[in-house]
């Protein structure tokens, strides 16, 4: 089987991580942290400034290792499929280079990584790599991926959705579910 998965709150707590940043970059700069997220300039300086260590720091999720892990040793094909954009830190590190450290450090295998993919362009990514389930946590990809035919599970570890089916809480769920479905 073919496995797409979201990285960035799927597979890692990014949002927690931009928090921890953001309160940093409000002390540092005395501006709330709404403020920042709410202004465009004022955003992408923060994220240039911190995504870099963001993306190197972020902690992975409970059970996400060892599901990744033993799914890959039954033969399955796993797939980063991310928004991520591919861009250079300012220490000059690529964002795809740190995302390759950071699944090796986490002891993640993968068959591949595809970054700036979001909406249309995730959908359009899963045909082409013939992906059979994708695991993502956004609602509007978790739409765009479902409406071309590509079976796909919606992550919500923090129940921010009322969903009955395709909706999962967890990696051994997820695990459970790609089982039963092979």
């Amino acid at each position: 089987m073919r496995i797409g998965i979201d990285l960035d709150d799927t597979i890692c707590r990014t949002t927690e991580m931009v928090h921890n940043y953001l309160e940093i970059y409000s002390e540092k700069t005395h501006l709330n942290p709404l403020d920042i997220m709410n202004d465009e300039d004022l955003k992408e300086e923060f994220f240039d400034e911190y995504i870099g260590k963001i993306y190197e720091e972020v902690e992975i999720k409970r059970d996400a290792k060892k599901v990744l892990k033993r799914l890959k040793s039954k033969g399955n094909e796993i797939y980063i499929i991310t928004a991520r954009r591919d861009a250079i830190t300012k220490d000059g590190k690529t964002i795809l280079e740190i995302t390759e450290e950071w699944l090796q450090k986490n002891d993640i295998i993968v068959n591949g990584i595809v970054l700036s993919s979001y909406g249309d362009k995730k959908a359009i990514i899963c045909k082409k790599y013939l992906i059979n389930i994708m695991i993502d946590d956004d609602p509007y990809n978790y739409k765009k991926i479902s409406t071309i035919g590509i079976k796909c599970l919606l992550f919500d570890d923090r129940e921010k959705y009322n969903l009955k089916e395709d909706y999962v809480t967890n990696w051994i769920d997820i695990e459970k579910y790609i089982e039963r479905n092979r």
